[in-house]
């Protein structure tokens, strides 16, 4: 997310993934995560910044970690929104035969969120 590299972004899940972020529907398969996250990586540099990874659960084909980030947005004007001050994810991974990827990322904030499309 950090360089911009959308494509390489979206290439981490799977074709069937599910993202689920607070406030709004799930997105259901890459197409709908592409259709609504393309947009947001175009119109704004994203800053994640990990803070603390608190669960890495791995077996043989599948995983899951958890972790809390912060996410702040910059517009091309160079005006940083803070989109998630305390943000919490819980992320399954299922192997696959082209590597790990994302088939469900679910996160959620304490601190109410702000729309960015």
């Amino acid at each position: 997310m950090n360089n911009g590299d959308f494509e390489g972004w979206l290439s981490l899940w799977s074709t069937d993934g599910v993202q689920m972020m607070p406030y709004v529907p799930a997105r259901e398969g890459i197409e709908e995560i592409r259709g609504v996250m393309e947009p947001v990586f175009m119109k704004y540099t994203v800053e994640l910044s990990i803070n603390e990874i608190q669960d890495v659960i791995a077996s043989q084909d599948s995983g899951l970690t958890r972790c809390t980030y912060t996410l702040t947005l910059i517009d091309g004007k160079g005006r940083r929104i803070q989109g998630e001050p305390d943000g919490k994810t819980l992320t399954l991974y299922a192997r696959q035969p082209d590597g790990w990827k994302i088939i469900y990322d679910c996160s959620n904030t304490s601190t109410r969120r702000r729309s960015f499309t």
